[in-house]
């Protein structure tokens, strides 16, 4: 019973076997009677092989959809941003290059009887290379309609640009990601466009014009010690003036940039009550608050690009697993090349290359005993990558710990128990104390 976990939760036990979809709020005596194995009325445990955990993925490439990178460059200075903008240069995607990347994506879904033409485009910003997001997008939708597929075109940008741009987004994408980090005090804090000039105004007004368009508009909160305890009061206000689809929040990755601003990622602890508290605020408006490690209704390997076979096309022509920067990669020791496109489109990619990406999924130590393996699935492969002996939680691992016991108490109409339980920081440091989650490790220890 390997992947079976019980949580104390309060006076109670969470007991979670995610790949047989249960999820239920038991007592001590429950707990027991399962860890020796005794039958316990209303609840049936898969047996030892009934369960086969996940496994990456085999056989021919089947990407999960096409990154497309048209530059580095972006037009802010955010405080924390570790994507190298400061260090870009100009240089930008060809505009072949794009075209010849869609056309490949689009053979490749046809050739594997898919139905949808999925396109992301990240940065840098990717508006400070207009013609290549036009380009890569008519060139997506004509594809798309020449071979019968339904296009899907998501980008994530900083919202710092004319309105026209703002309502082109709004007309032809699917879902935009905007980078909005709440009221005009933190966002300016956080991503300004200099040393005195914010981008509040800009992104405010792009905000109100995709509020008005079909597009899925996710606004997206970089939370960090300034504002983790506004997150309700910025839920409420992005609602009444914004009408997000979704409101996503990340906490902050500490860089180098972030430490020069004096930036610093909230408390864990505080965190996960104060994110619960704007959940709950968003959907008391019908609008999605998520927190992407947490989400739990299907069992993953991976919550990233890595391990799911997207493909992220570089401006130079590089083909990656990962948006990140190579030197990222390089620092952790790792490889996420898996080929690359030829300015004149032609497309290869390394086999082993791509067989390397799918094995990262698997390899995860810190995460083999905690209740999150299969919907956190480990976080980010670059920056939560845990090489040391013996494994440990960090901050990323206790906050997501917390959320996601909230999540699955919801999941099972114990809302008011999730509550209690983030409020209690005895109960909230209970949970994130224990070794291993797993129901047969609890027994063995003597529960």
């Amino acid at each position: 019973m390997s992947s079976v976990y019980a949580i104390p939760v309060l006076d109670r036990w969470l007991l979670h076997a995610p790949l047989d979809g249960l999820t239920a709020l038991v007592n001590h005596a429950a707990v027991i009677s399962l860890g020796r194995g005794e039958p316990v009325e209303g609840l049936g445990l898969p047996q030892a092989d009934e369960a086969a955990e996940l496994q990456p993925r085999q056989g021919a490439i089947d990407p999960q959809f096409l990154g497309l990178i048209p530059t580095r460059v972006c037009n802010l200075r955010c405080a924390y941003c570790g994507f190298g903008a400061s260090e870009a240069h100009s240089g930008k995607m060809g505009l072949r290059m794009a075209a010849a990347a869609v056309d490949w994506m689009a053979g490749r879904v046809s050739a594997l009887g898919r139905q949808v033409l999925d396109v992301h485009f990240f940065g840098g910003e990717p508006l400070s290379a207009p013609d290549v997001v036009e380009v890569a997008v008519h060139r997506t939708r004509a594809v798309a309609a020449a071979g019968g597929l339904s296009p899907r075109l998501e980008i994530s940008t900083n919202g710092v640009c004319d309105e026209r741009w703002a309502r082109w987004l709004g007309d032809y994408f699917d879902c935009v990601v905007l980078s909005f980090d709440g009221p005009r005090e933190i966002h300016d804090l956080h991503r300004p466009m200099s040393p005195t000039r914010g981008s509040f105004d800009q992104v405010a007004r792009s905000a109100r014009i995709l509020a008005s368009a079909t597009a899925h508009v996710c606004l997206r909160v970089c939370v960090t010690e300034a504002n983790v305890r506004r997150l309700a009061e910025t839920v409420r206000w992005f609602c009444d003036e914004f009408s997000p689809s979704s409101i996503d929040f990340e906490t902050i990755q500490v860089t180098p940039e972030s430490r020069s601003a004096g930036l610093s990622p909230p408390d864990p602890y505080e965190f996960a009550l104060e994110y619960w508290k704007a959940r709950k605020e968003a959907g008391s408006r019908g609008v999605e608050a998520i927190y992407s490690p947490a989400q739990t209704s299907t069992p993953r390997l991976s919550f990233c690009p890595v391990g799911n076979d997207a493909l992220v096309v570089s401006p130079n022509g590089r083909v990656s697993a990962c948006y990140l920067l190579e030197k990222d990669w390089a620092a952790r020791g790792l490889d996420l090349n898996i080929g690359r496109i030829e300015s004149d489109g032609r497309m290869s990619l390394d086999d082993s290359a791509v067989e390397r990406a799918r094995r990262l999924t698997a390899e995860k130590p810190r995460c083999e005993r905690c209740f999150c393996r299969w919907s956190c699935a480990g976080g980010c492969h670059v920056s939560h990558r845990w090489a040391g002996d013996p494994p440990r939680y960090d901050d990323y691992c206790l906050q997501t710990r917390l959320i996601t016991a909230g999540e699955l108490l919801n999941s099972i109409g114990c809302e008011s128990v999730a509550r209690d339980l983030l409020q209690d920081r005895e109960a909230t440091m209970c949970l994130n104390a224990l070794t291993s989650d797993r129901l047969e490790d609890w027994e063995a220890a003597g529960g």
